[in-house]
Protein backbone atom coordinates (compact mmCIF):
# COMPACT_ATOMS: atom_id res chain seq x y z
CA UNK A 1 0.00 0.00 0.00
CA UNK A 2 1.13 3.35 -0.58
CA UNK A 3 0.96 6.61 0.59
CA UNK A 4 -2.58 8.47 0.12
CA UNK A 5 -2.32 11.24 -2.07
CA UNK A 6 -4.13 14.81 -0.33
CA UNK A 7 -6.71 15.04 -3.79
CA UNK A 8 -7.70 11.42 -2.66
CA UNK A 9 -7.61 11.82 0.85
CA UNK A 10 -10.10 15.41 0.00
CA UNK A 11 -12.39 12.92 -2.83
CA UNK A 12 -12.97 10.04 0.05
CA UNK A 13 -13.79 12.75 2.71
CA UNK A 14 -16.30 14.06 0.59
CA UNK A 15 -17.93 10.83 -0.60
CA UNK A 16 -18.11 9.82 3.14
CA UNK A 17 -19.77 13.39 3.98
CA UNK A 18 -21.97 13.19 1.12
CA UNK A 19 -23.40 9.45 2.49
CA UNK A 20 -23.51 11.22 5.96
CA UNK A 21 -25.43 13.92 4.33
CA UNK A 22 -27.42 11.51 2.58
CA UNK A 23 -28.37 9.66 5.99
CA UNK A 24 -29.12 12.68 7.77
CA UNK A 25 -31.30 13.69 5.82
CA UNK A 26 -33.43 10.81 5.54
CA UNK A 27 -33.00 10.19 9.46
CA UNK A 28 -34.19 14.56 9.80
CA UNK A 29 -37.24 13.02 7.18
CA UNK A 30 -38.06 10.39 9.23
CA UNK A 31 -38.06 11.70 12.10
CA UNK A 32 -40.56 14.93 10.38
CA UNK A 33 -42.83 11.88 9.36
CA UNK A 34 -43.29 10.59 12.96
CA UNK A 35 -43.71 14.10 14.41
CA UNK A 36 -46.25 14.82 11.98
CA UNK A 37 -47.93 11.25 12.82
CA UNK A 38 -47.59 12.27 16.48
CA UNK A 39 -49.67 15.80 15.55
CA UNK A 40 -52.01 13.79 13.95
CA UNK A 41 -52.47 11.47 16.52
CA UNK A 42 -52.80 14.61 18.94
CA UNK A 43 -55.56 16.16 16.84
CA UNK A 44 -57.49 12.43 16.86
CA UNK A 45 -56.94 12.63 20.78
CA UNK A 46 -58.28 16.19 21.16
CA UNK A 47 -61.11 15.36 19.48
CA UNK A 48 -61.69 12.05 21.79
CA UNK A 49 -61.23 13.67 24.79
CA UNK A 50 -63.77 16.61 23.37
CA UNK A 51 -66.39 14.18 22.57
CA UNK A 52 -65.87 12.59 25.79
CA UNK A 53 -66.59 15.83 27.50
CA UNK A 54 -69.59 16.12 25.33
CA UNK A 55 -71.15 12.60 26.51
CA UNK A 56 -70.38 13.63 30.21
CA UNK A 57 -71.90 16.83 29.52
CA UNK A 58 -74.58 15.36 28.36
CA UNK A 59 -74.77 12.10 31.06
CA UNK A 60 -75.05 15.09 33.99
CA UNK A 61 -77.60 16.79 31.99
CA UNK A 62 -79.19 13.25 31.45
CA UNK A 63 -78.52 12.72 35.18
CA UNK A 64 -80.56 16.10 36.26
CA UNK A 65 -83.29 15.95 34.01
CA UNK A 66 -83.83 12.34 35.57
CA UNK A 67 -83.75 13.63 39.19
CA UNK A 68 -86.45 16.20 37.73
CA UNK A 69 -88.46 13.49 36.70
CA UNK A 70 -88.39 11.65 40.06
CA UNK A 71 -89.05 14.79 42.08
CA UNK A 72 -92.01 15.12 39.49
CA UNK A 73 -93.10 11.72 40.16
CA UNK A 74 -93.07 12.15 44.26
CA UNK A 75 -94.95 15.32 43.71
CA UNK A 76 -97.70 13.54 41.71
CA UNK A 77 -97.42 10.73 44.18
CA UNK A 78 -98.32 13.63 46.50
CA UNK A 79 -100.95 15.50 44.93
CA UNK A 80 -102.75 11.88 44.27
CA UNK A 81 -102.70 11.06 48.21
CA UNK A 82 -103.47 14.58 48.98
CA UNK A 83 -106.64 14.14 46.84
CA UNK A 84 -107.40 10.62 48.34
CA UNK A 85 -107.24 12.19 51.37
CA UNK A 86 -109.62 14.80 50.42
CA UNK A 87 -111.90 12.31 48.67
CA UNK A 88 -111.93 10.66 52.08
CA UNK A 89 -112.44 13.32 54.66
CA UNK A 90 -115.26 14.86 52.23
CA UNK A 91 -117.36 11.81 51.88
CA UNK A 92 -116.71 11.37 56.08
CA UNK A 93 -118.83 15.06 56.47
CA UNK A 94 -121.33 14.40 53.61
CA UNK A 95 -121.84 11.38 55.06
CA UNK A 96 -122.02 12.99 58.91
CA UNK A 97 -124.54 15.45 57.10
CA UNK A 98 -126.60 12.43 56.51
CA UNK A 99 -126.77 11.05 59.33
CA UNK A 100 -127.46 14.23 61.09
CA UNK A 101 -130.38 14.67 58.40
CA UNK A 102 -131.19 10.81 59.12
CA UNK A 103 -131.17 11.70 62.94
CA UNK A 104 -132.94 14.49 63.19
CA UNK A 105 -135.72 12.90 60.82
CA UNK A 106 -136.07 9.74 63.57
CA UNK A 107 -136.20 12.31 66.28
CA UNK A 108 -139.11 14.62 64.63
CA UNK A 109 -140.56 11.49 64.56
CA UNK A 110 -140.68 10.53 67.40
CA UNK A 111 -141.53 13.63 68.85
CA UNK A 112 -144.33 13.44 66.27
CA UNK A 113 -145.22 10.22 67.82
CA UNK A 114 -145.01 11.48 71.31
CA UNK A 115 -147.98 13.84 70.22
CA UNK A 116 -149.93 11.49 69.08
CA UNK A 117 -152.24 9.75 72.24
CA UNK A 118 -153.16 6.40 71.85
CA UNK A 119 -156.81 6.07 70.18
CA UNK A 120 -159.26 6.22 72.98
CA UNK A 121 -162.02 3.44 72.60
CA UNK A 122 -165.32 5.33 71.35
CA UNK A 123 -162.66 6.98 68.88
CA UNK A 124 -161.95 3.33 67.63
CA UNK A 125 -164.13 1.75 64.38
CA UNK A 126 -166.40 -0.80 65.31
CA UNK A 127 -166.19 -3.88 63.49
CA UNK A 128 -168.86 -4.60 61.57
CA UNK A 129 -170.47 -7.81 61.89
CA UNK A 130 -170.23 -11.20 60.62
CA UNK A 131 -172.06 -11.77 57.54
Amino acid sequence: MGAIRREEFNARIETIETRMDARLDAVSMKIDGFLSVQVERDKRYDLITQEMRRIADGAQDAARQGATVKANVWAATAVQLLGIVAIVVGAYYANQANMYVAIQTTLAAVQAGKDVHAPKPSMLPTPLPPQ
